[in-house]
């Protein structure tokens, strides 16, 4: 009787270890698949990455490179504006190519951030616009810029190592160009955070917090586990 009850302890705490954290699971699984799928096709997780930023960039850089050329109070910034919004138009028909024949899925829209980025800009006239739309398209170039050259410098694909290169050019002719404007500080937009390298949408992506989370649920309950067979193996001994 001891026996069954003792199994089935066991079991239960097992299935609850395992509902704990299906989600962990999950995205394991499919980080692994991808992984997989990404290195068969002879393009690493990483150049997969580096095709999505450079995408994300195109979707919210254009748009406000575009305005900045109409809504820009000197002639430096609508130039600046205009070089900008070209530059990602190219870049965004040569990673539309490279993502059909790597088998890569694009975004259509930009991340939660920079669409509150976006808004930012919007909201501004004159000065107050130059100095947004330079600040924070040089704290997104610069943040970029980091995940640019990690893939020039180690991807082994020679068609990826070529895109990136050209990336690698434009970003640092625009972050010259933004600076040129004399509108980008130090403090946000030299040195910002501005998360540019994300590759989904916030709200929608499994961090490393929640991974970690499910595994110290885990744990716990195969600790719990252990210590209950432990303490029915000792009673039994000693009746």
């Amino acid at each position: 009787m001891r026996r069954g009850v003792l199994r089935w302890m066991v079991a239960g705490l097992l299935a609850v270890a395992g509902a704990a954290c299906p989600v962990a699971g999950i995205a394991l699984a499919s980080q692994s698949s991808s992984q997989a799928r990404a290195e068969s096709q002879g393009i690493e997780k990483l150049d997969r990455e580096f095709l999505t930023v450079i995408r994300f960039a195109n979707l919210w850089e254009i748009p406000m490179g575009e305005l900045a050329e109409e809504r820009g109070s000197t002639q430096t910034v609508k130039d600046v504006g205009k070089v900008l919004a070209q530059d990602h138009t190219q870049l965004n028909t040569a990673v539309a190519q490279l993502a059909e024949q790597f088998d890569v899925k694009l975004p259509d829209q930009p991340t939660s951030s920079q669409k509150s980025w976006m808004a930012d800009i919007s909201s501004k006239e004159g000065v107050k616009f130059d100095q947004t739309f330079a600040d924070r398209l040089r704290a997104a170039h610069g943040t970029v810029f980091g995940l640019i050259a990690e893939v020039r410098a180690g991807t082994r694909n020679a068609t990826i190592r070529d895109f990136a290169q050209q990336a690698n050019n434009i970003v640092m002719k625009h972050m010259t160009l933004l600076e040129g404007t004399g509108d980008v500080t130090a403090d946000h937009g030299m040195f910002a955070e501005a998360s540019a390298r994300t590759t989904a949408y916030p709200e929608n992506s499994l961090g490393s917090s929640d991974l970690l989370v499910g595994g110290i649920v885990v744990l716990v309950m195969i600790a719990t586990t252990l210590v209950v067979v432990r303490t029915f193996s000792t009673r039994g001994s000693a009746e």
